[in-house]
């Protein structure tokens, strides 16, 4: 086993009054008396497969992403998160962070993620896993009746979050920045004394992957649609979303209150994607609307409990909770919360839950509106506070008993490195990474949520071309701090914050390393910007630019360096100052440059295509009748 020693510590110095002279034989003895034995630091055992990503190699062996990172970037190889190297490259980067890596030959054979001890294996075992497990989702068709859970999509800015603004009769728009809805947020209202769960993803294109979250939860699709814009094409994805769920559609014509706005033009347009409403024979309900009028917002609700009626909603409430993680954020004070809508079973308080590789005790459960509740059955939003890490959105959350979360096996959770991933090898820890032409900006991008951080990271990585690009050195959610500031010095790159604040450490370690700190509100403003500095980073071409040819049909006058001819100007144009090359049968001959320029008498700056002159070129070469004068310079441009 691979060990590092450290180093011998020198004995402490003797005061004057206390040295004595001892005999040589006693020397010895004293200095043996002084020497303290080295210390071993025995490396962590770890195995992995041959090949792994970042993210799986720091799950696997406890080591934080982000030293992993550091020590590839200490190392001359920038990477991410999900970058996949070789079990090679893996020992030789964590042997500096006390871990020795193993041989893992087949990873569904293993008892263990990390190292195991042999006298865990038989606890790890879960062969004799409880009959009553809840692995098995139940049959939701059965239990009590439940609330609807109705998804708002549209496109941007046609009202979506107004139309939910009036229904909850609060202003809620104006507390997103830019209008639009930053995440997804799900909220519960009662409607003649029944509850429904509305919930409202953003509407700019770079939420897609959030709004596909929404419509796999729902049981009811709303499709807003301004009556003044028509079907766009963020219309057409919402309803492909809610197709692919197969749930019932519910079409909100909006703002019929402008002037110009046209509901039959809507409806029209919807025929063109197989949305056919109730007036043209089809079987989906239209609702004309202003949802800042307050129009029409009833007959919506009561289509929409009528469809709830007809679908039957039930679930079972007793037994444990099993749901959906729709949202995540990480509270400075309260750690990983994750946004959960419950689909089956009671969440509590104090219930044991299991999110993927992820574990926890429920400490606190908060409504839509903030306020602690202790249970939440199936339908309801609830904000789940007490799990032990970031889960992932779209993972299901589950009550677990207690005794058997110590005895499960951690479920192994490789996040693919993708066609995009970097693949490294050994030897490429020993060179720099080279891209000739290609430029590259490095970022490190935090956010609120971890929707917003898929939907930042999305939109960036389709910025760019094959002359410039941005690379994701890493990504995360919660404020930014030191780590994310050294990441981003050692990639020599900056970091980009998202709805989030730089801690104060942070802010004073940007300073002290001289690194830029972002910080975005809207997500236009953050694209806009990555976009422009993308633009700028390209380097530019020195390119040799021909302004016009000429050809020599007259000489008069040679020098030793300088000789007069005439000639037609056959392209473009000849000017005082021109730097020139001589061609002859298409040959280049020679170099020269253009000092004077006559038209006739006169002496003139430019003579253009079509029209003879007379001029001077200082050059070293005889110039011959039938020559070609041509006038170029070189100028800077984006390849």
């Amino acid at each position: 086993m691979a060990r590092r020693r450290r180093p011998r510590r020198r004995p402490p110095e003797r005061s004057a009054q206390s040295k004595r002279v001892k005999p040589k034989a006693d020397v010895s003895e004293e200095v043996e008396s002084q020497v303290i034995e080295p210390e071993a630091l025995e490396l962590r055992p770890v195995a992995i497969p041959d090949t792994a990503s970042i993210g799986e190699i720091a799950e696997r062996s406890g080591v934080p992403p982000t030293d992993i990172i550091m020590e590839l970037l200490n190392r001359g190889v920038l990477t991410t998160i999900n970058a996949a190297i070789d079990r090679d490259t893996a020992r030789a980067v964590m042997a500096n962070l006390g871990v020795e890596v193993l041989e893992l030959k087949d990873v569904t054979d293993e008892k263990s993620v990390g190292s195991v001890d042999p006298q865990q294996e038989e606890s790890l075992d879960v062969s004799d896993a409880d009959p009553d497990s809840t692995d098995e989702p139940a049959e939701l068709k059965t239990g009590e009746l439940r609330p609807p859970v109705v998804t708002v999509m549209g496109h941007v800015d046609h009202g979506k979050t107004t139309l939910l603004d009036a229904i909850r009769k609060t202003n809620v728009v104006d507390s997103e920045f830019g209008g639009i809805t930053q995440h997804i947020g799900a909220y519960q209202v009662a409607v003649k004394g029944q509850p429904i769960t509305f919930i409202d993803t953003p509407g700019h294109e770079a939420f897609t992957a959030m709004r596909a979250r929404g419509a796999q939860v729902t049981d009811v699709a709303i499709i807003v649609v301004a009556a003044d814009d028509g079907v766009m094409p963020q219309t057409v994805e919402a309803i492909g979303h809610a197709k692919a769920a197969g749930v019932p559609i519910i079409v909100a014509v909006n703002k019929i209150d402008l002037e110009g706005s046209n509901p039959d033009r809507v409806l029209q347009q919807l025929t063109e994607h197989e949305i056919v409403v109730e007036k043209f024979g089809g079987d989906v309900v239209a609702v004309p609307l202003s949802a800042l009028q307050g129009e029409g917002i009833e007959d919506l609700l009561e289509y929409v409990q009528l469809t709830a009626e007809l679908e039957d909603l039930r679930a079972p409430v007793d037994g444990p909770s099993e749901g959906i993680i729709i949202e995540t954020r990480l509270d400075r004070s309260q750690g990983a919360v994750a946004t959960v809508l419950p689909q089956r079973g009671t969440l509590k308080v104090g219930d044991s839950v299991s999110t993927g590789a992820i574990s926890g005790r429920v400490r606190a459960l908060f409504d839509d509106t903030g306020g602690r509740i202790k249970s939440a059955g199936p339908a309801t939003p609830v904000a789940v506070v007490g799990l032990e890490s970031m889960p992932n959105v779209g993972d299901s959350l589950k009550a677990v008993k207690a005794d058997r979360k110590k005895r499960r096996r951690k479920e192994l959770v490789t996040k693919g490195s993708g066609d995009q991933a970097m693949r490294l090898s050994l030897e490429s820890l020993a060179a720099q990474m080279t891209a000739g032409r290609l430029q590259q900006i490095n970022l490190v991008v935090k956010a609120d949520t971890a929707g917003s951080v898929d939907a930042v990271v999305s939109s960036i990585n389709q910025l760019g071309d094959d002359r410039a690009r941005a690379m994701i050195v890493y990504e995360g959610v919660g404020p930014v701090n030191e780590s994310d500031i050294n990441l981003a010095s050692a990639a020599k790159g900056l970091v980009l914050g998202f709805n989030v604040r730089a801690d104060v450490s942070a802010e004073a370690e940007a300073d002290r390393q001289n690194v830029q700190i972002r910080s975005y509100r809207t997500i236009y403003e953050l694209i806009d910007d990555v976009d422009a500095s993308l633009k700028g980073s390209i380097k530019p071409e020195e390119v040799d630019v021909v302004d016009g040819r000429l050809e020599i049909r007259g000489e008069f006058r040679s020098e030793r360096n300088r000789q007069i001819v005439g000639g037609m100007v056959l392209s473009g144009r000849m000017y005082t100052g021109a730097d020139v090359r001589i061609l002859r049968a298409d040959e280049e001959v020679g170099t020269g440059k253009i000092t004077t320029l006559r038209r006739f008498a006169d002496e003139t700056e430019e003579v253009r295509e079509g029209f003879d002159c007379g001029l001077a070129i200082t050059t070293t070469v005889n110039i011959q009748l039938a020559d070609i004068i041509e006038a170029h310079h070189t100028e800077e441009r984006l390849p």
